[in-house]
């Protein structure tokens, strides 16, 4: 019977790896590096092919449109980052360890602000996003509930627990927070997991809540506030 991640895979976008040529794979390396750091809105084929050194054509066999290509060079990243993550994860033995990896390691959520900024404003990029999230929250769920059967997690709805996050690290992908906090989406994912280590991992040698050395040390520098930012900010 498929787990439960399985059963939330999203369908691949583009060739397969074994149906690529080296070139290829090279290429999407490349478009990747620019599309995650300086955005994809503003691009054309035609600039892509200039810095890439190629031809049109050799693009449109990657895919028929600008915006196609950019959901196949996405596609392929989250699903390598996801992999990454998950045989990470598969090498730790403490739940508590599992979740810091899967939030921070994963790789899921834009990681500058003009990529942010353009996935906000792009419908079929923010679906993709979509899909792909499910599937990293079913896996949080399986963590969750190997967790709970070992006694290292509290109980909960494991169902309820991967949706907030996963509304959290949405949140946390704003472009206006990224303004607000001056911090990186993995900075703040950072957080985040330490929220969630201290609120679910029973840990037998953590003082109690009322202990003013209870929550876990971070640094000394917090997210701002972001009430009454403006996207102009």
């Amino acid at each position: 019977m498929p787990s439960l991640s399985e059963l939330h895979r999203p369908p691949r976008l583009g060739p397969a790896s074994e149906r690529l040529t080296d070139r290829q794979r090279a290429l999407l390396d490349e478009l990747e590096a620019i599309v995650v750091e300086e955005g994809f809105a503003h691009l054309t084929v035609g600039e892509l092919a200039a810095r890439l050194r190629c031809s049109r054509r050799t693009l449109y066999e990657l895919a028929p449109t600008k915006d196609e290509l950019v959901l196949v060079v996405l596609d392929r990243r989250l699903r390598h980052t996801a992999r990454l993550a998950r045989d990470h994860v598969v090498e730790l033995d403490d739940p508590a360890d599992k979740i810091d990896a899967f939030l921070i390691r994963s790789g899921l959520r834009p990681t500058t602000l003009r990529f942010a900024e353009d996935v906000a404003v792009s419908p079929a990029t923010k679906r993709l996003f979509s899909d792909h999230y499910r599937f990293a929250m079913a896996t949080l769920q399986e963590i969750l509930h190997e967790g709970m059967e070992r006694g290292r997690v509290r109980p909960v709805n494991s169902l309820v627990v991967a949706e907030i996050i996963d509304a959290a690290l949405e949140r946390l992908q704003d472009p206006d927070v990224l303004r607000a906090t001056g911090l990186s989406f993995f900075e703040m994912a950072d957080e985040l997991s330490a929220l969630v280590r201290f609120g679910l991992i029973i840990d037998p040698d953590r003082p109690p809540a009322h202990s003013p050395n209870a929550l876990p040390k971070r640094s000394a520098k917090r997210p701002a506030s972001t009430r009454g930012s403006s996207r102009g900010a």
